[in-house]
Formats: C-alpha cells, structure tokens, sequence
C-alpha cells in the first residue's frame, strides 16, 4: 500500500523560515515577537518536532508587514508566497486577530500566523512573566518557558480538545523535560489563568475519547484521577 504523502515540513525547513521571520520583523520594530505553538516546545526538545505551520505571537504586526514578509520569505530556495490575510475572532467581549501567510514549501502547503492574543482573546501579558529568552539554532529568540509551554498545550478549545497527536507530542515534552519541568508552576499558571476546568475538561474528553492520560496529569490538576474514573463509570 502506498503510504500518504507527508505534509508537514521539515524541522530543517520551517526553522530557516523562523530565523528569516523573526529577523525580519525585529528589524521592522516588531519588539514583542515571541515564537509558540509546537515549535515553542521544540525548543526545549533535542529532536525538533515537524509542522504544517509556524506561529508567532505579537500585538505589533501588521497585515502590511506580514505581506512583505511573505515577499521576504519567498526569497527561500524552495519557498513560494501565495497570500497574507488577516482575520479576526470574537470571544464574547474580546477578539483575537491572526495574520495568516499561506506559502509553497517544497510544494507543500505551509502557513506563517502572528496572533496577537493567546487562549480565548486573552492579553499577551497574561504570558509576559512566563516569557524567556532563549538562544538556539544560530538565534537569539522569545518563547515561553516549558511551564508556560505545557500549560498552553493544555488549553486547546473545545469540541477539539486536545488530539491524539497533540497529548503523544506533549507527553514526549513532558519525559524529556522531566528535570526541567516545574509541575507545581504549571499548576500555578492554569489557577492564575483561571483555566483550570478548561483543562480539566480536555483531560477528561481526552481519555474519553483516546484512553490516553498526559503524565503526571495528577500533579498539575487537582483531583483529575477520579473525575476520569468518575466520567468512564457513568459511561
């Protein structure tokens, strides 16, 4: 059987997009560029994770600066620039706008995205504490910390929750961080978030649905191993 073509870019590939991105938007005076999403977490990975897109978060980006960065990025071997968009979400009385930059690479499709919210239209300072500078892959960089990191892979929205892909990934983070990785100050951001039954929910829907726990679930969200037993015993 033949196997499906793989559509996600290599980590080679997006990252020399990530080094050209933010280079370029730093010396367009966008000083608040942090890099997030998986290839956040892969900064703290030894083996960077492939991806299908490369997310940014900023409050300075304009849809005028993300069109002549898709100019910018199109000067990549390899790389074609087909549009930049900006689109902006509601959130009962927030909003959230993306810039969207959909590109060519290796003929595959890839997209550049500046957010210049997180969670549900929530303030970038809402990250700013947990925000640190990290340097890697011949670049100094923005990125939030594995905490903030861990925290954020939490809060995927519903109906989609957290993937399987995504729970597999963010275990991989979570075992080879283990050292690292405060499991009492992830719990701390949730609760400072005020996102804890969010997350909560994910953990549940995500064993309902996979049968797949996140490690040491038990340590970041109170009480979480009876509320999945309760939940699977009313099933």
């Amino acid at each position: 059987m033949r196997r499906p073509k793989e559509i996600r870019a290599a980590p080679k590939e997006w990252i020399s997009l990530f080094q050209a991105a933010y280079t370029f938007l730093r010396e367009e005076g966008v000083g608040d560029l942090t890099l997030y999403g998986s290839q956040g977490m892969s900064v703290y990975m030894k083996n960077p994770l492939r991806s299908k897109d490369l997310d940014l978060l900023s409050s300075q980006v304009s849809l005028r600066q993300a069109e002549a960065l898709g100019e910018k990025l199109s000067e990549i071997k390899d790389v074609e620039y087909w549009s930049a968009s900006a689109q902006t979400k509601k959130f009962d009385d927030r909003k959230m706008t993306t810039y969207a930059i959909e590109l060519r690479v290796g003929g595959k499709p890839f997209f550049v995205e500046s957010f210049d919210k997180i969670l549900d239209g929530q303030p970038l300072s809402l990250l700013q504490p947990y925000v640190e500078l990290t340097n890697r892959w011949d670049l100094e960089f923005w990125t939030p910390s594995r905490e903030a990191t861990v925290a954020l892979r939490l809060a995927f929205r519903q109906p989609e929750g957290i993937t399987r892909l995504n729970a597999t990934r963010l275990n991989s983070f979570i075992r080879e961080n283990k050292r690292s990785l405060d499991l009492g100050l992830v719990a701390s951001i949730l609760k400072s978030w005020r996102i804890l039954e969010w997350v909560e929910k994910n953990l549940i829907e995500l064993h309902r649905r996979h049968r797949i726990r996140i490690l040491y679930d038990h340590r970041i969200v109170p009480e979480i191993e009876g509320k999945i037993l309760d939940h699977h015993q009313k099933k």
